[in-house]
């Protein structure tokens, strides 16, 4: 008796734990609609950028932005904060320590990549993680961090995120953000690891027409570097919260499955289990009555 009341208490507790993650699927994928369909397009300012970049000639003007790419890095970990998302966090982190040198800083946003550093003896600066409801106030707090490391230690700047490819594929994705002389016209474009330098507000210069720079070649150079960073941690910001979303729908689908798996066994072993009394029960009144008869 004892055994049957533990089987049918661990199909109770399965059948409940089915119903919980049902609900939570339900809510990851409406929260995963709702910010899709309230994702903004910046087309329109990403074409602006790409247009102007056009008629900038920095040739061989010197500016830290345009620089070589120095030692030590700053490397950018974006990770989440939103639960059932440990797999995608860990490979972050993990592609960040693949490149990290002694001297390097680590920037992490987010508690739980914070945690999972901390974890490894390693020095760090920490943001909050991304909220739902995506502050460009935060976003601005990230680059001006960004350009003040980058100018202060002027070593390559290099960003870790969850690159959303669609509702089941998200990995992680790396960009190395400054130096960024690439961004610029007649310089050679670096690989990106599937990042569309056009779509990042890269273009060829058209022409040879000769254009006057005011104020300065400096203060336009830092404003349109100042000002691409924003766009493209906004971009990563949308990027990294839909992949966050998709994946913990992925992952309570997992679960979901596991735990009908393990019902459908607990279920027949209880039921066995019954036969099983049942069929003793049985035989013992059977064996009684034959006792008595003689």
């Amino acid at each position: 008796m004892f055994q049957k009341a533990k089987l049918r208490k661990e199909v109770d507790f399965n059948k409940l734990m089915g119903t919980i993650i049902s609900v939570l699927k339900g809510v990851a994928a409406t929260e995963y609609s709702h910010l899709q369909a309230s994702r903004s397009s910046f087309d329109l300012f990403e074409g602006h950028i790409r247009d102007f970049l056009k008629i900038i000639k920095v040739g061989d003007f010197k500016h830290p932005f345009l620089g070589v790419p120095g030692s030590p890095s700053n490397i950018i970990l974006i990770t989440s904060d939103t639960g059932f998302l440990g797999n995608l966090n860990i490979s972050v982190v993990n592609s960040a320590l693949e490149q990290y040198d002694s001297g390097d800083m680590l920037t992490v946003v987010g508690q739980q990549g914070s945690r999972y550093v901390e974890e490894k003896g390693i020095g760090f600066t920490s943001f909050p993680g991304i909220d739902d409801n995506i502050s460009y106030s935060e976003i601005i707090k990230l680059r001006d961090h960004i350009l003040r490391v980058f100018l202060e230690r002027k070593g390559k700047t290099i960003i870790i995120y969850p690159h959303f490819i669609s509702f089941s594929v998200q990995k992680t994705q790396q960009f190395q953000l400054l130096p960024c002389k690439f961004l610029f016209a007649e310089q050679e474009k670096p690989a990106t690891m599937g990042i569309n330098l056009e779509d990042a507000g890269i273009a060829t210069l058209l022409g040879n027409d000769e254009v006057i720079v005011e104020p300065s070649l400096k203060s336009v150079i830092e404003q349109v570097v100042k000002t691409w960073i924003g766009q493209l941690l906004n971009s990563i910001f949308w990027e990294s919260k839909l992949s966050e979303w998709a994946a913990r729908v992925m992952h309570l689908e997992k679960s979901s499955t596991e735990i009908k798996n393990q019902n459908k066994v607990l279920r027949l072993q209880y039921f066995r289990l019954l036969h099983e009394i049942s069929d003793k029960s049985t035989r013992e009144i059977f064996a009684s009555r034959f006792a008595l008869s003689k």
